[in-house]
């Protein structure tokens, strides 16, 4: 497991939504306090405000990818960050094996509660769902795409 991958479960086992765990790791080397990383990437968690949508291990891939990325002063540089989430997505779904990067069917085996309450973590919740596995996963993805990609 590389550093990311270890610092994103960290982030993930102290109470941080699978979002947060994959930016945070990322916030030094991308001129961004911890708490600002952590803020800006909080209400993707849970599949995106926790409406199962999209993994919000896989947005906060997205996140950092923009941030790495895009350059604020032409706004033609989206097709080359389209490019890298797009790469990310297919690597993310092969890496993990599923089909789906949606937050719902990758949770469909494991009765995530419904509403807006984060889950308590225990250790029946980390022994049902993917997540920390997810979020292992999408950190080091993208660890090895931006040490590759400069």
């Amino acid at each position: 497991m590389s550093r990311y991958g270890e610092k994103a479960v960290e982030y993930f086992k102290r109470g941080y939504n699978c979002s947060q765990s994959v930016v945070a790791p990322f916030a030094e080397e991308l001129g961004l306090s911890e708490e600002l990383a952590l803020k800006l990437s909080c209400g993707f968690g849970g599949g995106i405000g926790r409406l199962r949508e999209m993994c919000g291990a896989l947005c906060g891939v997205v996140m950092v990818l923009g941030l790495e990325y895009a350059d604020a002063q032409n706004p033609a540089s989206r097709s080359d960050v389209y490019d890298k989430v797009q790469l990310l997505a297919q690597q993310y779904k092969a890496e993990s094996g599923r089909d789906t990067y949606i937050c719902r069917e990758l949770l469909a085996n494991s009765s995530p509660t419904p509403g807006t309450r984060a889950e308590e973590r225990t250790e029946g919740y980390y022994k049902r769902r993917p997540c920390v596995e997810l979020v292992r996963m999408s950190a080091e993805l993208l660890a090895e795409h931006l040490a590759q990609n400069p």
